[in-house]
């Protein structure tokens, strides 16, 4: 009986895991570049930019008195920002270097925190950039000796690996566009003869649920 219960609170987990943590890429219908990601996390909707970084978030049930940081002295680098909507509460990196590189950045929204990557030599590609939302990792990826045309780039969100077109010789088709993201593929024409107005073209996309999707904008 008790591995039975075990067994139905895994299964809950999961669910829960599928609900509140779905993740949708969106392309650029001229560059086929993955423009931006948007994370479902705890019931809200945060959108993460092609330069790593937190460009908006929301929620459909988010209402309420909106508050702002009004402390020039002690909230000196907060100062301006939303502080709270409802009963929401908003932070911000306030770290005691200001050379920091996450210094004045999101840290957290309610109970999400938002982490992001120190810049140093080692870390260059994605300094700055976000690292972790909620349990989320978030890595980019690195340069490259033969191939840097996806250096900086999304690689990694939680267990969603994201891949891009590389260099090729012979075929230029998907160079520096989106074929992998997660479970979901892309394909382009590379048909340079018969069709060849659609050469690199979007040529179709598999893998989307409802977990996990692509579209192009």
């Amino acid at each position: 009986m008790m591995k039975f219960k075990n067994v139905l609170l895994i299964a809950f987990l999961l669910g829960s895991f599928v609900i509140n943590a779905q993740v949708r890429g969106i392309v650029s219908g001229k560059t086929y570049d993955l423009e931006s990601v948007k994370i479902t996390v705890n019931g809200f909707v945060i959108t993460l930019d092609s330069d790593g970084l937190i460009s908006d978030f929301n929620a459909p049930d988010l209402n309420g008195k909106i508050e702002y940081y009004e402390d020039k002295t002690f909230d000196k680098i907060k100062y301006g920002k939303l502080k709270s909507i409802g009963g929401v509460k908003i932070d911000y990196w306030n770290e005691l270097g200001w050379s920091s590189a996450k210094n004045g950045k999101l840290k957290s929204i309610g109970n999400i925190a938002v982490d992001y990557w120190d810049d140093s030599a080692f870390t260059r590609e994605k300094g700055g950039k976000v690292k972790k939302i909620g349990d989320l990792n978030i890595d980019y990826w690195p340069d490259d000796v033969i191939d840097n045309s996806r250096m900086g780039k999304l690689k990694k969100i939680g267990d969603i690996s994201i891949d891009y077109g590389t260099k090729d010789i012979i075929d230029q088709s998907k160079f520096q566009k989106l074929i992998k993201f997660g479970p979901v593929s892309l394909d382009y024409s590379d048909d340079k003869f018969i069709n060849k107005q659609s050469y690199g073209l979007l040529k179709s996309i598999n893998g989307n649920s409802e977990k996990i999707s692509v579209s192009v904008l």
